[in-house]
């Protein structure tokens, strides 16, 4: 499909309407520039010419901006920004940066530590920093780039993007399952929870039981209770992401064919900012073409 042609004011006159805005100052614009404060002040008059919009409130040597200057002094920011991550880009054989992702430490350690290696050894520069928690807090915190959460999918000032649905099912060791033939036998072993009630009683809704089993634990996240499963004591509720490992390895097993799809899913959340870096942008679009891809397989993308 062919572009059309974008019909654009001169870069000059751009460059000086932002200079001026940001800096506050024709002045100082004019010395970032390198030009004279009336080449600035046409520039100016130039693209107020062509967009047939007053961008500057002038007052003698004073100005302010009008509500459109400072619409376009905000969109004229970002832009400028990603020319020069583009033209960085141009001049580096390699993208360089740092990266901070907060991930729940099912998604941690059962998929992004066993998938992302191919990823970073195909990009030397990227430096990446995990944190593995499923505190609200860590999504709000200051140095998060990038957090994967479990939830409805509303963060409140955040931008959040969909990234698999689930399904739920009960997950448990080859060992155990020889024991269990139907969903009545779960009142002979215990049952793991990560910190709350929602997702077993979620499965519980498709197979009709209305007498829950009563041994139960709870081991504080995800995580720890596919973990405690895995190594022969209990089961878990699995989904078909954070488990997908173990049970293609046949370290877990589902031993009944019902699943329910979850009233949560896993979303990509990451901060509102006028202007992301190519390293961010790098490791949130590897992250929206894996995820949930068995690290294993040759299905994920080094790339």
């Amino acid at each position: 499909m062919q572009v059309p042609y974008r019909r654009l004011p001169s870069l000059n006159s751009l460059r000086a309407f932002e200079a001026t805005a940001r800096q506050g100052s024709i002045t100082r614009a004019a010395e970032e520039l390198g030009v004279t404060q009336s080449a600035v002040s046409h520039q100016i008059k130039t693209l107020e010419a062509f967009t047939g919009t007053t961008l500057l409130a002038r007052r003698g040597n004073r100005f302010s901006l009008t509500p459109a200057g400072q619409r376009t002094m905000s969109l004229l920011g970002e832009g400028f920004d990603l020319l020069a991550d583009a033209v960085a880009d141009l001049q580096s054989p390699e993208i360089r940066g740092e990266v901070i992702i907060s991930c729940p430490p099912a998604i941690t350690t059962l998929w992004l530590v066993k998938a992302i290696t191919p990823f970073l050894s195909s990009h030397p520069g990227l430096r990446i920093g995990l944190r593995s928690s499923v505190e609200w807090k860590a999504v709000i915190g200051s140095d998060v780039d990038l957090c994967i959460r479990y939830g409805n999918g509303v963060w409140k000032n955040h931008q959040t993007i969909l990234l698999r649905e689930v399904e739920l099912f009960p997950v448990c060791s080859p060992t155990v399952a020889k024991g269990l033939n139907s969903p009545h036998d779960l009142h002979k072993v215990p049952l793991l929870y990560a910190n709350d009630d929602n997702d077993w009683e979620t499965w519980f809704s498709c197979v009709r039981m209305s007498n829950m089993p009563q041994a139960r634990h709870y081991m504080g996240n995800d995580f720890l209770s596919i973990e405690t499963a895995a190594h022969g004591f209990g089961v878990a509720i699995g989904d078909d992401v954070t488990c997908q490992y173990y049970l293609n390895r046949g370290i877990l097993v589902q031993p009944f064919p019902e699943r329910k799809k979850s009233n949560r899913s896993f979303y990509l959340i990451e901060r509102k900012r006028p202007n992301q870096s190519i390293a961010i942008r790098t490791v949130k679009e590897w992250i929206l073409r894996n995820f949930g891809e068995d690290a294993g397989l040759d299905s994920i993308s080094p790339a």
